[in-house]
């Protein structure tokens, strides 16, 4: 390319490039359906891009589904590795079957460390009809563990706690309420007597 074409079309060029890196960038191990628009008034500020009506699934090597993920607004920072999503709704999926639907006022997710941090009206429904309401929430995509330090309520198989602290499996197999403050089994509240603060 001659220094005079360069001059003419570099601008427009590098735009271009940019615009189909971004759209390599979320488009990377996964498949979307979604048309993007911008968000007119953003919640965030400073970020590469932002989109209304997001939406991302994510597939293992053979072509199986993980998880689909959509937000009403997302937020992408690029240099970061990193969305902010508004309005989520996380739906996670074993052998190409539906496990858990997590849904929750704001997200991060850190696409290095793997982790999502979830706040505000946090509702997590399993498969196998356990429950999960907590005013924070982080998730962990490699070790698929769910954490909180806030209070959580836990409704699971007739039983019903509530507490702060929490270490749990995503399917709320197993769970751990660290400071349990009511345990409700069948009508009664077992707390005073040897409370079964795993499940």
């Amino acid at each position: 390319m001659d220094p005079e074409t360069a001059r003419k079309y570099g601008p427009g060029l590098g735009v271009g490039l940019a615009i189909l890196f971004l759209v390599l960038f979320f488009y990377s191990g996964g498949k979307s359906d979604a048309k993007y628009t911008r968000v007119e008034e953003e919640k965030e500020k400073g970020s590469t891009v932002s989109f209304k009506n997001f939406a991302k699934d994510q597939y293992d090597g053979n072509g199986t589904i993980l998880w689909k993920l959509k937000a009403e607004e997302a937020y992408l920072y690029a240099d970061e590795k990193r969305y902010v999503l508004y309005g989520i709704n996380f739906d996670q999926y074993e052998n190409g079957k539906f496990k858990s639907k997590l849904t929750g006022e704001k997200g991060e997710i850190n696409q290095i460390s793997k982790v999502m941090k979830l706040t505000g009206n946090i509702l997590l429904k399993t498969e196998e009809h356990r429950t999960l309401r907590a005013k924070s929430l982080d998730y962990n995509d490699e070790t698929k563990e769910l954490s909180s330090n806030e209070e959580v309520v836990i409704d699971a198989n007739g039983t019903h706690i509530r507490g702060v602290g929490l270490r749990a499996d995503k399917d709320l197999n197993k769970f751990t309420i660290l400071r349990p403050s009511a345990i409700t089994q069948g009508g009664s509240n077992p707390l005073n007597s040897s409370s079964p603060k795993e499940k």
